[in-house]
């Protein structure tokens, strides 16, 4: 769960960044709260399994890494979680 939470905070920093928030560490609560969402959008959106995934091909290279290794993540932690 750590390494999940490690890879949404730098999902996170990305998006701050792409919204010209700057760095994490110095946003205003309404700020990060717009990140957050933002973030919590990317993430779910993006995932291959939805019914309706959103349509990511204009993320950056980074982000889509980003986001490849949260969804590899949460794949290893649900299988960890079955065994």
């Amino acid at each position: 769960m750590v390494a999940i939470n490690a890879k949404r905070e730098e999902i996170a920093a990305h998006v701050a960044q792409e919204l010209g928030l700057g760095e994490l560490a110095g946003l205003s609560r309404e700020d990060r709260a717009a990140v957050d969402l933002q973030t919590y959008e990317t993430i779910e959106g993006c995932t291959a399994d939805r019914p309706e995934p959103a349509d990511c091909s204009d993320a950056d290279r980074t982000m889509r890494g980003l986001l490849a290794e949260h969804r590899a993540l949460k794949e290893q932690q649900a299988d960890e979680n079955d065994a």
